[in-house]
């Protein structure tokens, strides 16, 4: 497939799915893998997205994982099923957090 077709196919795409962003998902279009996973769109700002990216960066980690380990870390807290390696991996992020926040602020 050329480039100018898979772009065209592309656009196609999003602009299908933008026409039915508010029709649930039917049973086939969620792939189950052997986790049985389960993918969420979730819609963001540009700025919240470019905020999103920039942090993943500066942790060395794809965004899509930085946004999972917040949805995990968020759920076990609401269950108050957090493990010591879990609050110790929460605790380390937040230092890294104030540690980069220190440092844009020393910067500035």
């Amino acid at each position: 497939m050329k480039k100018r077709e898979l772009e065209e196919l592309v656009d196609e795409e999003a602009a299908a799915s933008e026409a039915n962003r508010d029709q649930p998902l039917s049973d086939s279009a969620v792939r189950r893998g052997q986790s049985r996973s389960v993918v969420y769109s979730v819609r963001l700002t540009p700025e919240q997205t470019e905020e999103i990216q920039r942090i993943a960066e500066e942790a060395g980690i794809p965004a899509s994982a930085l946004v999972r380990d917040w949805v995990v870390e968020g759920l076990a807290a609401e269950r108050g099923t957090g493990t010591l390696g879990s609050l110790v991996d929460t605790l380390a992020r937040d230092v890294d957090k104030i540690r980069r926040s220190i440092s844009r602020r020393e910067a500035s």
